[in-house]
């Protein structure tokens, strides 16, 4: 039986990439508490909306410009865990910098995969030179480049919304809204509390608002968008309605500013549980498949940490 064209073997394997990117955060604040490492920005929330994301893309051909949040987007695209765990302990053989970048600054060479900058924003706008670099030499690669809502509020993402709409850039713009800009939530960060209204006007731009904690639903979405992009019809925005499962970063309490009960309503909408909840309901897998992933993905993680 298939689940909107998904294997059961497919179905595995998305998950457990999933599960991978929330033992690796697990892992991470556990080094970091041991003195291991110095900084951390979790992924957890985020992992349905990064999974389906990446297995929309063509890693190694099409280019792309994660942000810190995308753990399980890097996954998905091909990088290993070993790899992040490299940098998060600022290894020498880190593949994203040598050990030189800060944890959650992803990027890889052979997968095309661009390290980011601290600054937040940066990332549009050489995006949007990557997709007028591809439309002139006539390729057919898409470039993937994502950030979290509050950076919407920064000129960078209109001006490369505005160049990359003018002349149908084959860019993908994925803004993952977990409502909260560092502390900041989104009502007070954004007109209208929408980014998804805020980029409505832009000629040849395509718009999609999903629930990122949906995979099923998101991956249309971006199979549509980069589709679309690869036909040279222009950039989409993809917006994804996410949860963030854990603070802003390392150096965030946000049990002073989100109240238990607005905590336990993003943990009922935790991506990993919907989509195993809707895959055992499908009846293509049961509760005891997704369990022994977990233990399997648990061991891993502990050797992957122990090796680098």
């Amino acid at each position: 039986m298939k689940l909107k064209g998904f294997s059961k073997k497919q179905i595995q394997n998305i998950y457990r990439k999933m599960v991978l990117s929330r033992y690796l955060d697990d892992k991470q604040l556990i080094l970091l508490k041991q003195g291991k490492g110095f900084f951390h920005i979790g992924a957890a929330g985020h992992e349905a909306a990064g999974m389906a994301a990446a297995l929309s893309f063509k890693p190694g051909f099409d280019y792309a410009y994660p942000y810190y949040r995308d753990q399980a987007f890097c996954l998905g695209w091909g990088m290993e865990s070993r790899d992040h765990l490299l940098s998060f302990l600022a290894k020498e053989d880190d593949p994203s910098s040598g050990g030189r970048q800060m944890p959650q600054h992803y990027g890889h060479l052979p997968l095309n995969i661009v390290s980011q900058s601290s600054v937040t924003g940066t990332q549009f706008l050489q995006a949007t030179g990557a997709g007028l670099a591809l439309l002139k030499n006539s390729e057919h690669a898409v470039v993937y480049v994502s950030a979290g809502e509050g950076t919407t509020s920064q000129g960078d993402f209109h001006e490369a919304l505005n160049w990359s709409s003018r002349d149908k850039y084959p860019v993908i713009f994925h803004i993952q809204n977990n409502h909260y800009a560092i502390s900041v939530p989104i009502e007070h960060q954004t007109a209208g509390a929408s980014v998804y209204k805020i980029s409505a006007g832009y000629d040849n731009l395509a718009r999609f608002n999903v629930d990122g904690t949906n995979f099923f639903e998101t991956y249309m979405a971006f199979n549509k968008a980069v589709d679309r992009a690869r036909k040279g019809k222009g950039p989409s925005l993809i917006v994804s309605d996410v949860v963030r499962l854990l603070p802003h970063s390392s150096s965030d309490d946000q049990r002073k500013y989100r109240s238990e009960e607005e905590l336990e309503t993003d943990r009922q909408r935790d991506p990993l549980i919907k989509f195993s909840n809707t895959c055992i309901e499908a009846g293509i897998a049961k509760e005891e498949d997704f369990e022994l992933l977990q233990s399997q993905v648990k061991e891993q993680i502990d050797n992957d940490a122990e090796w680098a």
